[in-house]
């Protein structure tokens, strides 16, 4: 069979579908990747050799800029009416032709969509052919999945189309972290997430830290979000707790010489800075988790029972430290002065970590990616 995996040209979005990717390979199915062609060369290293690359559309910075001029709102603290127009609009109008012609020339079987991508679900009417929702955290809060769909309905009315519903829901977030009221649209399919990992890790030196018998925390601002303004208040706050510190530059600063810079600001021996590298080998060196609250290092940091605290910085951040906060395995924090003290607190309170691992026996006991691939394509 031939899975068309659909997703937004971004490292958050796409990386939470590789295990799923993965899986639909191991069983032997012919899988493909519809995104923007612009993407390509930043995600093929992540992705299993084997997924072919479909190009259509363009980059998040083309299509948010067209929303914004639309709506005339700050796509970096959007309102739900803004979320809709960026992904159920405005990236729909500048990728919708040239994905319907990949998919048709691809001949798709089936489509996979994560939750913020508009343009699968329009594939998969136009050919009629099934489509999965993938989920990547807690599930959307119905005020933002409805500006999507109101905005994508225009787009199925332009093509002559009627929506086709998703047959299932494929839910990564443990019910810890899920909106309890939240009421899905299709029958949920349960699936273990995984922190993202490629086949073989990244060559790099974390020996300083081993036999030390302080505490190390990760600090990651995920790809985005990763100024080095930004990463370095955290950095220097969380170095006053005197804890070891390993502080990844994200994907935003991975070309740059901010290494250097940041490390010139950084008067600590007790602070290593990494290039771009999966979370899931950072991970395993960490006993607990500063971030911005992107639902790949949410849900990674919690299947590996790490606690968290996290310090949003915009997008769907907010949405997600709020839920992980209620779990009661994370601290939200509104600013890098409030970094230190909540370091502190969750390192010293054993229910943070008690609560981290509880959820991390949940989602080890959540069905394999290759388990869903199965129940999906028979």
């Amino acid at each position: 069979m031939k899975l068309l995996f659909s997703a937004t040209p971004a490292f958050g979005h796409i990386l939470p579908l590789v295990p799923l990717m993965q899986a639909a390979v191991d069983a032997g199915h012919t899988v493909g990747l519809l995104s923007s062609a612009g993407f390509r060369a930043t995600i093929a290293g992540e992705l299993p050799a084997e997924v072919e690359f479909l190009d259509a559309g363009v980059l998040p910075g083309e299509f948010s800029e067209e929303a914004a001029r639309r709506t005339g709102g700050d796509v970096f603290h959007p309102t739900p009416a803004v979320i809709g127009e960026i992904f159920g609009g405005a990236r729909v109008d500048l990728a919708i032709e040239e994905s319907i012609d990949r998919a048709s020339d691809w001949h798709a079987d089936l489509v996979v969509a994560e939750p913020f991508d508009a343009v699968g679900p329009i594939v998969a009417a136009r050919l009629g052919i099934e489509w999965h929702r993938a989920g990547i955290g807690p599930a959307l809060p119905r005020v933002i999945t409805d500006e999507i769909d109101r905005a994508a309905s225009v787009r199925y009315d332009r093509l002559r189309l009627r929506p086709i519903a998703a047959s299932s829901y494929l839910d990564p977030c443990p019910p810890q972290l899920q909106d309890p009221g939240w009421s899905p649209d299709s029958p949920v399919r349960m699936v273990q997430p995984k922190a993202h990992r490629r086949s073989k890790d990244v060559a790099l030196d974390l020996s300083d830290l081993d036999g030390h018998k302080k505490p190390t925390v990760l600090v990651t601002f995920g790809t985005i979000f990763s100024d080095p303004d930004t990463l370095s208040a955290a950095v220097a706050a969380v170095t006053e707790t005197g804890t070891h510190v390993i502080a990844t530059l994200g994907s935003s600063l991975r070309h740059s010489s901010a290494s250097q810079e940041l490390t010139a600001r950084t008067d600590s021996a007790h602070v290593q800075y990494v290039p771009f590298v999966p979370l899931g080998q950072l991970l395993e060196k960490a006993d607990l988790v500063v971030g911005a609250g992107g639902v790949g290092t949410i849900l990674g940091a919690l299947a590996h029972g790490l606690p968290m605290v996290l310090w949003p910085q915009g997008a769907d951040q907010p949405i997600n430290a709020a839920r992980a906060a209620a779990s009661g395995a994370s601290v939200t924090v509104d600013s890098a002065a409030e970094i230190a003290p909540a370091v502190a607190e969750v390192l010293a309170n054993s229910a943070y970590h008690r609560r981290a691992r509880g959820i991390a026996d949940e989602i080890a006991g959540r069905p394999q990616p290759s388990t869903v691939i199965a129940e999906i394509t028979r």
